[in-house]
């Protein structure tokens, strides 16, 4: 009897301490929607490892974009020091529209779509964290608590908004609390063709291929004359054609900025322009372009990187290689300040973030910047500010901080703090 009841005590330790992930059918404490740039997945899913304890994070994907879409994180909070450990926080993240989605429906509080975690449209995987343990199929409308995207909300306007939106006002913009996470590093990627014969391109050149000033490849090298230019950017919304925008174009930045080439430049069989509605579309246009011996140039984050199967590289820019080792030194300043935002202030009858929503965001911010979490992820820079301190007596960086930031501002210039 006595062994019985010592095997049934240890039984119970046992499962007392065991760790349980928190599929569909568990409640959560706690909800929060965070929608926007799809650079925001990776570091999400890092994030939200580091703020929970390790065997009870669930993660769901979307089963129609394979995640691409929707995902959502579910476990229970742990090592934070707030009053959130122990609560089981369930996160949803929808990267539908880009960068701007994680701007307007959060200053507006306007109901978007999301991933909906429900017992009968999501099946278990029998995978585990980091990969997806369900795939779910519904979606639901919810207003979004905060938002993400790869340059300040201010800066949507005009070009770089898509066709048939209206930009915030001033009023709408004051109801976001915006913040700086991490620096979304991008690169120019050539498709193999070019890269055969062309690994550096000037920035002005860049600026020449993109506007269509230079509509073959002749004079960027002689050996390419004839070869048309195919351009593959981004559509307008998306970050990564904003901070095109931007660093080769000076909009909205330069009263005197020029307008990058659309698909209305396109000219079948000579210069054309493709505006692809995301990263994975350029890439695969990239690919596409190589099979058709078309000379293309691209736009892309350099969290994408060329796989074995790939026919595209990304060159340098007035010498300097897209490496965060060259972001991090202060070489190479192609990059936005990605940012979070949540309301400051009640809109339309929906609060502003309180209590345990506001502290989760304010510790998702800190960790998402921490640059031990940023060192884990590609085409990633940990920003300055809070970790300066980090530095030795030798100005020195430890844990990949990088030595300059623009503060906030993409049309600011790029200035070195130490």
């Amino acid at each position: 009897m006595k062994l019985i009841n010592l095997f049934l005590a240890n039984a119970m330790t046992l499962l007392a301490c065991q760790a349980f992930a928190h599929g569909p059918t568990v409640t959560p404490d706690l909800e929060v929607f965070i929608s926007g740039s799809s650079a925001l997945q990776k570091t999400l899913g890092k994030t939200a490892g580091s703020m929970m304890q390790a065997g009870t994070i669930d993660v769901y994907y979307d089963n129609t974009s394979g995640g691409s879409n929707y995902r959502a994180y579910f476990g229970t909070v742990n090592g934070t020091g707030t009053a959130l450990d122990g609560k089981k926080v369930l996160i949803h993240e929808s990267a539908v529209g880009g960068s701007l989605m994680g701007v307007t429906p959060v200053a507006k509080a306007t109901a978007i779509s999301r991933m909906k975690i429900e017992t009968a449209t999501c099946t278990s995987t029998g995978a585990a964290y980091p990969s997806a343990t369900y795939n779910c199929s519904a979606t639901v409308n919810a207003v979004p608590d905060a938002g993400v995207s790869d340059m300040e909300p201010s800066l949507f306007v005009g070009s770089n908004l898509p066709i048939g939106t209206v930009q915030l006002n001033q009023t709408e913009l004051g109801h976001l609390f915006v913040q700086s996470q991490n620096a979304v590093v991008y690169g120019i990627a050539v498709s193999d063709n070019v890269y055969a014969n062309v690994t550096n391109l000037s920035r002005f050149q860049i600026t020449s291929l993109l506007t269509g000033s230079y509509q073959e490849w002749g004079p960027i090298n002689p050996s390419l004359a004839g070869h048309f230019v195919r351009v593959e950017r981004r559509v307008s919304g998306s970050g990564t054609q904003a901070s095109a925008n931007a660093f080769f174009g000076g909009y909205p930045c330069s009263s005197g900025s020029v307008a990058l080439a659309d698909a209305s430049f396109s000219n079948a069989g000579q210069y054309e322009v493709a505006e692809n509605a995301s990263s994975g579309n350029v890439i695969s246009s990239l690919n596409s372009d190589f099979a058709a011996n078309k000379y293309a140039i691209g736009l892309l984050s350099t969290d994408n990187v060329p796989g074995a199967s790939d026919h595209w590289h990304f060159v340098s820019i007035d010498g300097v290689s897209p490496t965060i080792a060259n972001v991090i030194a202060g070489k190479y300043d192609y990059f936005l300040e990605q940012t979070i935002q949540w309301r400051s202030v009640a809109v339309n009858g929906v609060a502003a973030p309180s209590g345990n929503m506001d502290l989760f965001l304010s510790t998702f911010k800190v960790r998402s910047g921490d640059p031990i979490i940023i060192a884990t992820l590609p085409g990633l820079g940990a920003l300055p500010g809070d970790y300066l301190p980090l530095l030795d007596s030798n100005y020195n960086v430890t844990n990949g901080v990088m030595r300059g930031t623009r503060q906030a501002n993409t049309c600011s210039p790029y200035q070195l703090f130490f």
